[in-house]
């Protein structure tokens, strides 16, 4: 990963123009930068803090300033300052800019924008290699990013398709409540029946004739008993 670039510009020739003295304001901006090349950030930042009193909102500065914030690992105050620096006209100190702050959105691992800020950093400047590199390598870093996010989502909607197909296999599996008590009936129906019900519903032919004649005996006797009765009924009294 290549490291920010930091741009040493004419801070005191800009004042000047501006019609402000460069005085304390220069040897601040001065001193930030020996110290930001030296690898103390931390020293850098309180030199460009007491030269941004002094000239506030100076794109220039917050440049440095954002640049200083990144090796410090303050990524989110980096951003604000780099966003901030590229209110120039100057093209090449507002494609360093974008390259920065591409730089900073690829420690926060956010690789969308960090692409994003390269692409930007080269259409203003597109020479520049640091940038193309730095753009492949965020493309890449992004592709790997999202590799779990789609094995999760692939593996989401295997588990969803399993479990339809298990749904739908057990609906096929299970009759509806009408089919299965009617499918009972079939069966029980279909089963052969016990033999005592067997003996209750046909009887032997030697059974048969047994009962017949045991109705017939029967119904001699109730006609016995019929002629009895007419015979008492017929009965007036004594016939003498």
């Amino acid at each position: 990963m290549k490291t920010p670039k930091i741009t040493f510009f004419a801070l005191s020739l800009f004042m000047f123009a501006a019609g402000l003295s460069a005085g304390d304001f220069a040897d601040m901006v001065d001193k930030g930068n020996k110290a930001y090349l030296e690898g103390d950030y931390k020293t850098a930042l309180d030199y460009y803090h007491q030269a941004e009193v002094e000239r506030p909102e100076t794109p220039e500065l917050d440049y440095n300033i954002g640049s200083a914030l990144y090796h410090e690992q303050k990524y989110e105050e980096a951003v604000d300052k780099l966003q901030k620096s590229m209110m120039t006209d100057n093209v090449d100190n507002e494609a360093a800019a974008h390259y920065n702050l591409g730089n900073v959105y690829y420690r926060m691992g956010d690789y969308q924008n960090a692409i994003m800020s390269y692409q930007r950093s080269l259409e203003l400047n597109p020479d520049d290699i640091d940038a193309k590199y730095n753009l492949e390598l965020a493309r890449k870093m992004l592709k790997e990013q999202m590799k779990p996010e789609q094995q999760d989502q692939q593996q989401q909607q295997q588990q969803q398709q399993q479990q339809e197909q298990q749904d739908q296999q057990q609906q096929q599996e299970q009759p509806q409540p009408q089919e299965d008590e009617q499918n009972q009936q079939e069966q029980q129906q279909q089963q052969p029946q016990p033999q005592d019900q067997q003996d209750e519903n046909e009887m032997s032919k030697e059974d048969a004739e047994r009962i017949l004649n045991a109705l017939k005996d029967d119904e001699k006797d109730l006609q016995k008993e019929q002629q009895r009765f007419k015979v008492q009924g017929n009965y007036q009294g004594n016939d003498w």
